[in-house]
């Protein structure tokens, strides 16, 4: 990817629902935005306006993380739909199994 998030941003990659069409040909779509993706970008972190010196960020590039409902705004990066949002909206990362241990 050729994009570099500014300040506390992270660029997430998310997986869409896809829309579902019933016996009689109605199309369902669900309105739910996704809560949760793959980290794939992040900024070089926040400024000290004191100092100007930048503070670490607590998700690097790989993380599966949980975020707020409706949060980011959706971009796209080389034709592709990701979110991106100030790391303050990311409630967390979750943990794979060997992670856990």
């Amino acid at each position: 990817m050729e994009f570099k998030p500014l300040g506390m941003n992270v660029v997430i990659d998310y997986e869409k629902k896809d829309e579902e069409t019933t016996k009689g040909g109605i199309i369902m779509s669900a309105n739910e935005r996704p809560q949760e993706g793959i980290v794939v970008a992040v900024g070089p972190g926040p400024k000290n306006p004191r100092n100007g010196i930048r503070g670490a960020m607590s998700v690097k590039v790989g993380d599966k993380v949980k975020f707020k409902a409706w949060a980011g705004k959706d971009v796209k990066i080389e034709g592709k739909e990701y979110f991106i949002m100030p790391e303050l909206d990311i409630e967390g990362i979750l943990l794979d199994e060997e992670e856990k241990k």
